[in-house]
């Protein structure tokens, strides 16, 4: 029998591009995703600190330098975060009470080993008492007060400050101020956003704090003064999640557990007595819609994803219901993507009710990625205590989560990456943490040059970093 030769992976390229294919019209898939971080980033500081959540990431390029590292910021022993809001809630009590551990930020060092990350700064060498539980948000700003670019790193915890560096090298970070009110129990600075030249930053106070609703402050880099103080006048507004410029305004997005999140844009830059316009209210198409998570600029359009918090909110009852994705125009028009009656035929979550919260989007070679948080990986943590469903369960491994019980199997438990060429028509990278249901959520993602990087919740094993390449990058 003559054997048939397979053409090389070049050979196919060149002879699918012939006919007019791109790679681009593909997209990433699953295949082309490798873990680039051990859990926790390593296994002494792991047990030490929780090192659980990859809670923001940034690639940045100091002045001077002709290339620049991936930098991420840890949320430590977020485990403790529900004990810790409970205590509040009871009067039993406080953020204090928690046993909390000190975040760290990293940076990606591929010349020293395929996972080598290195440790830049961490919280316990300038405040080993802190009440700072995670690095809540970084991204890089050339302040107009003296030039220069840094990277800024926000925090949350029980005094939310903000932190910068002009290189990222250790030992030259400092600090620029606290902001959303000192004591508030786990206040937390979600998101800055530039606009106008201006850095904005948005406050979700602390559960103790004597000022609810939200704030946004803004900076040029030398002075920091209030915009929004009061959640925009709605007492339901808990506090500001998201920000985003988009068509000469500043949009922001809040949380709200009562009625559904809000969207307001602002003129800028400053602010200077300008008035807040509303733009969406009510959740967008679902008032259980609580929180807008992230909102994204992609093909000239602002995406808005939403999520209940916790997956199941026992502050509201609201729960069990998927995330949705909506879009707006300039004008200010919207209409849903993702959810009830939407342009992509996806119902809320994608179609999976666990997809409790959209937490990430971003855009990579033409492609948006939208990455979710699945509380399918929660469910599944409950079902040997449900008499019903314990014979539908595999015993779990004693050694942490690796081991997938039948459940997590049948609700394809861990976090969800979707992708689309247009925003409209989506399709699933994957559907299960990337085969680990531990990874119950892609926290954040960016892209830098051929690569899109992964940000892995885990609470069980500690964060992840994946990196994935088209075919393009690797002939």
């Amino acid at each position: 029998m003559k054997k048939t030769r397979k053409p090389s992976l070049v050979a196919l390229c060149v002879l699918l591009v012939a006919c007019g294919f791109t790679v681009r019209d593909c997209g990433l898939t699953a295949r082309d995703f490798v873990m680039v971080s051990e859990n926790g980033f390593d296994p002494v500081d792991n047990a030490q600190d929780g090192n659980l959540y990859p809670w923001s990431m940034e690639y940045f390029v100091p002045d001077g330098a002709d290339d620049g590292y991936l930098y991420v910021g840890t949320g430590s022993n977020i485990a403790n975060i529900v004990p810790a809001v409970i205590g509040v809630l009871t009067g039993e009590g406080g953020l204090e009470a928690a046993s909390l551990m000190s975040p760290e930020i990293r940076r990606y060092r591929p010349e020293y080993g395929a996972k080598a990350w290195e440790r830049v700064f961490d919280y316990r060498d300038v405040d080993p008492e802190s009440l700072t539980i995670g690095f809540r948000f970084m991204t890089t700003y050339r302040a107009i007060s003296d030039g220069v670019n840094y990277v800024y790193a926000a925090t949350m915890g029980a005094d939310p400050a903000l932190w910068r560096s002009a290189t990222g090298e250790p030992g030259e970070w400092e600090s620029v101020g606290s902001i959303g009110g000192a004591g508030s129990a786990l206040g937390s600075i979600r998101w800055m956003s530039e606009h106008g030249g201006i850095l904005y930053i948005c406050v979700t106070p602390g559960l103790e704090a004597e000022t609810p609703g939200g704030a946004i402050w803004a900076t040029d880099g030398a002075t920091f003064w209030p915009v929004v103080e009061d959640g925009f006048g709605n007492p339901d507004n808990s506090g500001v999640y998201s920000l985003a410029s988009y068509g000469g305004w500043l949009y922001a997005g809040t949380m709200n557990y009562a009625t559904g999140y809000e969207v307001w844009k602002l003129e800028g830059p400053g602010d200077d007595g300008t008035t807040p316009v509303q733009v969406v209210a009510g959740g967008g198409p679902d008032p259980r819609n609580e929180g807008a998570m992230t909102m994204y600029v992609f093909d000239g359009k602002l995406y808005v994803g939403s999520g209940i918090g916790y997956g199941y909110n026992p502050l509201s009852g609201n729960g069990f219901k998927g995330c949705d994705l909506i879009r707006l125009e300039e004008t200010g028009a919207w209409e849903t993507i993702v959810g009830p009656n939407s342009r992509s035929g996806y119902d809320s979550g994608f179609g999976c009710f666990t997809n409790a919260y959209l937490w990430w989007m971003e855009e990579h070679d033409g492609w948006l990625y939208a990455s979710t948080y699945d509380m399918a990986t929660s469910l599944s943590m409950l079902a040997p205590y449900i008499k019903e469903i314990i014979e539908l369960i595999e015993e779990l491994s004693s050694g942490g989560y690796k081991q997938a019980s039948a459940l997590d199997r049948v609700m394809h438990a861990g976090g969800d990456l979707y992708k689309s060429p247009d925003g409209v028509t989506w399709q699933p990278v994957f559907i299960d943490g990337l085969g680990d249901p531990g990874n119950w959520g892609i926290r954040t993602m960016k892209s830098v040059g051929d690569y899109l990087y992964l940000g892995m919740g885990n609470p069980f094993d500690g964060l992840e970093v994946w990196r994935g390449r088209s075919l393009v990058g690797r002939l």
